[in-house]
């Protein structure tokens, strides 16, 4: 006030107030423009200092911070912009250099490449035989590879890439030459190999040769044609060879009665399932007459294709369904890990199940608080005290010495320990008996082990797996009881994965089924 007020411009506003308002949006505007140049200031200062970085010849993609901290502290490029910014635009320099030196490294690397793909096209010494060893040799000694500086620092693995290509060159070359050398030849032999088609397609007009047809039956009268004798001893296909090609093109409608039995099933609106019977499959394939002139085995093996398609399919779908229950559980209990206040084991699920009505794991795993009560449940008891840790030490030795005392009993009612009455030779001898089991007893044994390990895995999985109430979770248990069961008498051999099945089990289901629908 006191310097402005002996100024004529005090008085063009009359109003103290106004003069107040005056004053405070010149003020306002005043520090905007300050904080406008602040930061124009600052920009440019990075600005240069990024250019600085990416010219200065001592730089690199390997410098560190601190390195370059004490290395520039004086400059005052490196002074002018504060730390966090300096920071932000030391990373972006030296992500420019990283780029900036791996174009010019492949540059360098397309260049060498480029003139040593020159080069050894000159060297007489390397053939299309020549070894890498041997190439390394040669150029070694030859003054043009020795001479030049671009090829001082090249890379193994970039010579022998060029040396391989160049080698392929001289192959192809190569190659091409003894092609022209014998192709007289094959002309020749193609020419007796149509030949002799011929003669089977004559066959086969005349009606002497169908897809049942043997070779020992034709061979009386395709031997006596000069046609077959032309063939024998020429390389490639073998008459027998060219009789056999000719009976799978007769064969070959299978592909064509694929079509139509698909084009059949689409009409009739049919799928296949896994329960699906073949006597239902027929009867829809019998009833129309697309299908009057297709082999029936045709129609056996496209059957068994479309189940085991079926099978699959419904296998897939189970492990999908489960693998989305087994995430939703995993993620409900790193919900209830995570919880902020933690969890304790005397919480109560119903008291504190509002502050995880929101998150996504509690809303995404099931619509029943049935099933979030119960996993809750699971979570805390694995978080109760050390006395139930007691607990369960004197529970498990126990139960040691109940299996003591059972193996005792076993070895008084066993006959190694009644031999009192015998002489020494008998107890010895009756002892290796003992001691050592019968086959049979071992491949028991090893059954009972299968059976057990398979029992425990289940268990493991009924523990680890939610219980759901629903009619898909009920589906799902019902299926995997059966595949179970299944695996459990068929006797698989522990190799065979429980997913999917392999090729000698197919091929069993294959012959089993082709059985039954040849019963029908």
């Amino acid at each position: 006030m006191k310097q402005i007020s002996s100024d004529k411009r005090y008085n063009a506003i009359p109003k103290l107030n106004e003069k107040k308002q005056a004053f405070n949006a010149y003020k306002t505007q005043k520090a905007k423009e300050e904080k406008e140049e602040e930061r124009q200031a600052a920009k440019e200062a990075k600005e240069k200092l990024y250019e600085y970085l990416i010219s200065h010849p001592h730089m690199n993609s390997n410098m560190l911070y601190r390195k370059t901290n004490e290395l520039l502290e004086s400059h005052k490029e490196w002074s002018v912009v504060p730390e966090r910014d300096r920071k932000d635009v030391f990373e972006d320099a030296i992500f420019f250099l990283s780029k900036k030196e791996k174009k010019e490294e492949t540059e360098l690397r397309a260049k060498q490449k480029e003139e040593l793909a020159i080069l050894l096209e000159d060297v007489k010494e390397i053939s299309y035989k020549t070894t890498w060893a041997d190439a390394q040799e040669v150029l070694s000694s030859y003054k043009p590879f020795k001479n030049n500086i671009l090829f001082e620092n090249i890379d193994k693995e970039d010579m022998l890439g060029v040396f391989m290509e160049h080698i392929k060159a001289l192959e192809l070359d190569y190659e091409d030459d003894k092609q022209k050398k014998f192709a007289k030849e094959r002309r020749a032999q193609r020419i007796n190999r149509d030949n002799f088609i011929k003669l089977l397609n004559e066959l086969h007009e005349r009606k002497k040769l169908d897809s049942t047809s043997l070779w020992a039956d034709l061979y009386s009268i395709v031997s006596k044609d000069t046609r077959y004798g032309v063939m024998l001893g020429q390389p490639g296909s073998t008459p027998l060879d060219l009789f056999k090609f000719y009976l799978e093109d007769l064969k070959s409608t299978m592909h064509e009665d694929k079509k139509t039995i698909k084009e059949v099933l689409k009409q009739a609106n049919f799928e296949v399932e896994p329960d699906t019977s073949y006597e239902k499959f027929h009867s829809i394939i019998s009833a129309s007459d697309k299908t009057r002139g297709i082999d029936k085995g045709n129609i056996k093996l496209h059957f068994l294709s479309l189940l085991e398609k079926a099978e699959a399919r419904e296998k897939e779908a189970q492990r999908a369904e489960e693998r989305k229950l087994r995430r939703k559980e995993a993620a409900f209990k790193h919900m209830l890990k995570d919880a902020n206040p933690p969890i304790t084991a005397e919480d109560e699920w119903s008291k504190i199940k509002s502050r995880f009505e929101k998150d996504p794991a509690y809303v995404a795993f099931s619509d029943d608080d049935k099933s979030r009560s119960k996993q809750f449940k699971d979570f805390a008891a694995s978080l109760e005290p050390e006395s139930n840790s007691d607990d369960y030490s004197e529970k498990h030795k126990k139960k040691r010495h109940k299996k003591e005392k059972k193996h005792k009993h076993r070895a008084k009612r066993s006959p190694s320990y009644d031999m009192t009455g015998s002489s020494d030779e008998d107890r010895k001898k009756k002892q290796k008996k003992t001691e050592e089991p019968s086959d049979e007893e071992k491949e028991d044994n090893k059954r009972k082990e299968k059976k057990s390990k398979k029992k425990s895995k289940k268990k493991k999985k009924e523990k680890n797996t939610h219980e759901s109430d629903s009619d898909d979770d009920k589906k799902r248990k019902k299926s995997n009881k059966r595949s179970s069961d299944k695996e459990e008498k068929s006797g698989e051999s522990e190799n065979e994965s429980d997913d999917d099945l392999s090729e000698t089990e197919l091929e069993k289901r294959r012959k089993k089924l082709l059985e039954e629908l040849s019963r029908h």
